[in-house]
């Protein structure tokens, strides 16, 4: 073979050699474009579906005990498919992830609920070389809901036209509902305590607190220190008695009791037993001094059995009524009410919440009222308490005061029959419960 033909040979092998390497390295190379591009789509379904997961799942935890488990199932899929689909997946083309499965596992003994989907995610690229065609993503979320640590004051009106209307009827099934559920959560630290302030006029019901009255005015020549009998059964201090408002500026604010006492409201009458020939003693106190007692900070076992005994009484005195639910949360009024002097937290505690909540259908008799109302809801607002305001039919008047009082207008609930007030009372439920991620 000659010199030239051997050279022309080599030169076609070299050709042949080189177009298969540029091949194979084109090959490599778009694999590692292909590969790139997909797995960015992967890490972004990833992220999304994550991300997705985790709203979904506080969700489901929010709303634990107030939807049945067919109703949170759909809720939860529907948070999180409006959190994922449509989520641009870096793509060429307008296609997204197929739409994800979800499974929602919820436990109501220790509040947590998981949250676990998948999607999966068409490739472009690698399916275009035949390397693959769909991956799959999947998240899986537990959350926890939690009952918060706060001291909630409930001023309820339970007047005479509220009990005529048949609204009080509904405001206990809503409000009772409402309680049971909070109370069902697994408490952080020690949970709620509950406050109640019934209001239907001035006169608030506040035995066995007889300590609190003007210096003299508690009657003591009563049996068992003199001869006699009583129509109350136990201390006098434990039956029906009032106090009336205060005079001047300590009756518009929660200067409390040891400093400036209050009117005492009770009627005593006293006649001969025939059969015996000592006096019995009968309590006359004015029907409008309410059987129903301010409730001071304590269980919801108590103030649910308060609720089912509720009735009607009065006109609606909500300034006084949001006066009372002050001082029930007033630090100035630690120790007062129970003996506790831990008890109302000071308002800048950094862990325990304070709460007010306001429903009321009626417009008050005494136009003092509404400024009464405006001013206790400042002071409180400006103390760091969260105010929340229910509307049930209200007249115009009384609804802009109750707008004004709620801390913002997501505070305000304005309802027209039971079921808005039963949605209005879990709306508040779910603004107070906590969600945690445990682990």
């Amino acid at each position: 073979m000659t010199g030239r033909a051997f050279l022309s040979r080599f030169t076609r092998s070299e050709d042949g050699a080189a177009l298969l390497i540029f091949t194979l390295t084109l090959f490599i190379v778009l694999g590692g474009i292909a590969f790139a591009i997909d797995a960015s789509r992967f890490f972004s379904a990833k992220s999304r579906l994550s991300l997705a997961t985790e709203m979904a799942a506080v969700a489901a935890a929010k709303n634990l005990r107030f939807l049945d488990t067919s109703a949170l199932e759909q809720m939860t899929a529907d948070v999180m498919r409006a959190n994922f689909e449509g989520a641009s997946l870096l793509s060429y083309e307008s296609d997204s992830a197929v739409s994800p499965t979800v499974a929602v596992t919820p436990n109501l003994e220790t509040g947590d609920v998981t949250v676990e989907s998948s999607a999966t995610v068409p490739t472009t690229l690698l399916r275009a070389l035949n390397f693959m065609d769909d991956v799959t993503v999947s998240a899986r979320i537990t959350a926890r809901q939690e009952m918060p640590e706060a001291e909630v004051a409930l001023v309820l009106e339970a007047s005479d036209s509220m009990e005529a209307s048949g609204r009080l009827a509904e405001v206990r099934t809503a409000a009772s509902a409402f309680i049971s559920a909070m109370e069902a959560e697994v408490p952080q630290g020690a949970g709620v305590k509950w406050g109640f302030v019934p209001f239907g006029n001035v006169l608030v019901n506040v035995a066995p607190h007889s300590d609190w009255v003007e210096s003299g005015s508690w009657p003591l020549s009563l049996p068992p220190l003199i001869p006699g009998t009583t129509g109350w059964t136990g201390p006098l201090a434990e039956d029906r008695w009032c106090v009336s408002p205060r005079n001047s500026g300590a009756g518009e604010d929660d200067i409390p009791p040891n400093v400036t006492p209050f009117p005492l409201i009770l009627s005593l009458s006293s006649e001969i037993d025939m059969l015996t020939g000592l006096p019995h003693f009968t309590n006359v106190t004015t029907a409008d001094c309410r059987e129903e007692r301010i409730l001071p900070l304590g269980d919801g076992a108590t103030l649910l059995d308060a609720l089912s005994g509720l009735i009607g009484n009065g006109d609606a005195a909500y300034g006084r009524g949001m006066l009372w639910a002050e001082r029930l949360l007033s630090p100035q009024w630690q120790g007062v009410w129970t003996g506790d002097s831990t008890i109302p937290a000071a308002y800048d505690d950094a862990i325990i919440e304070k709460v007010a909540l306001l429903l009321t259908s009626s417009a008050a008799s005494d136009i003092s009222e509404n400024t009464r109302l405006a001013d206790t809801c400042t002071r409180i607002k400006g103390n760091g308490i969260h105010l929340y305001t229910i509307d049930y039919l209200a007249p115009a008047t009384t609804s802009i005061l109750l707008q004004g009082c709620a801390s913002t207008a997501g505070h305000y609930f304005r309802v027209t029959d039971a079921a808005g007030l039963n949605r209005a009372f879990l709306s508040i439920a779910r603004f107070l419960t906590i969600v945690r991620f445990p682990g």
